[in-house]
């Protein structure tokens, strides 16, 4: 049974969308949670967002960083830096870290492990690597579970959309290909019910979709123009143009090395063709409630803008 009061949670990648979903939820249940993030800036920001929390600054590629972060933690919630061109050797080297502290007497209970939907699609490198990581979690002895989401509907820029007088969604493939949706809404939530009800969800491997029929993005922008009162249009980008420019994004704003353009470039060919298809029963199942449709998330997104709320 979890100790709320004295079980220390470890939270990684902590700046991200998944989890900063999920901290809320865990603040109201676990007393001691400690943060992981990359940057100072980060660190600085979360200290300041979080302030009764513990916020560590570490490189996960970093065996002995792995290490110091996992001190006295009981369970942990990890998400690997996106599109990185070592992703499976950090994933393993974090395992082996949580089976260190293990054996060597530490607390550590239960490691809850964000990896994708269909990681066994080999031709999308990003999910290719997270397979490799669920067999050695798998086979690694540790309680765990696996959840796997499948597009994030927090994609689409609706803030900006919301301010454009006449909006246009840039998208990154063909916008009639079509997408299950989840929203990390739902993740958040379901994330935290897997960590406050561990025993409950060992060795189980979960699909997280939101949307109960898939949709493309000229469907998405059709029901954000519903919503917004103005019309919003989706319109393909250039293969080169969004490969740099998306890829470019997700590492800060600098220039990402070869093999981080060459995951992108392979997803977005993919994409263009074939999407990402799931179901959400298993997530409604999870969450004891109706998963967020499109249409609801866009309006309490719109709300939360509005109102100034992230």
């Amino acid at each position: 049974m979890p100790d709320f009061q004295n079980d220390l949670i470890l939270i990684t990648c902590a700046s991200g969308k998944q989890s900063a979903a999920l901290i809320p939820h865990i603040l109201k249940s676990y007393k001691n949670i400690r943060l992981q993030c990359n940057s100072s800036t980060s660190a600085k920001s979360l200290s300041e967002k979080y302030p009764g929390t513990e916020v560590v600054q570490a490189d996960l590629f970093n065996a002995a960083d792995c290490t110091r972060i996992l001190k006295d933690v009981t369970a942990c919630w990890l998400v690997l830096p996106p599109f990185h061109p070592h992703e499976t050797t950090l994933g393993t080297t974090f395992i082996d870290a949580c089976l260190a502290q293990q054996a060597s007497g530490g607390p550590f209970t239960h490691l809850v492990y964000s990896s994708v939907i269909h990681p066994i699609l080999q031709k999308l490198l990003n999910h290719d690597c997270k397979r490799y990581v669920e067999e050695y979690l798998i086979e690694s002895g540790l309680k765990y579970t696996i959840l796997q989401p499948t597009h994030m509907m927090e994609m689409l820029p609706l803030a900006k959309l919301l301010q454009d007088e006449k909006p246009v969604y840039p998208c990154n493939w063909n916008p009639a290909t079509k997408f299950s949706f989840v929203t990390t809404r739902d993740i958040g939530e379901a994330a935290a019910k897997i960590l406050e009800q561990r025993e409950k969800h060992v060795a189980a491997t979960y699909q997280l979709v939101s949307t109960a029929a898939p949709l493309n993005y000229i469907e998405a922008c059709e029901i954000v123009s519903k919503v917004i009162g103005k019309e919003v249009k989706a319109e393909k980008k250039g293969f080169e143009d969004a490969v740099n420019t998306s890829i470019k994004m997700i590492n800060g704003g600098k220039e990402p090395p070869k093999a981080m353009k060459e995951i992108g470039a392979r997803m977005f060919l993919y994409y263009n063709e074939r999407g990402l298809i799931g179901n959400n029963n298993v997530l409604g199942w999870l969450l004891g409630r109706e998963t967020t449709g499109y249409e609801e998330w866009v309006k309490m997104r719109v709300e939360e803008i509005k109102s100034g709320r992230n």
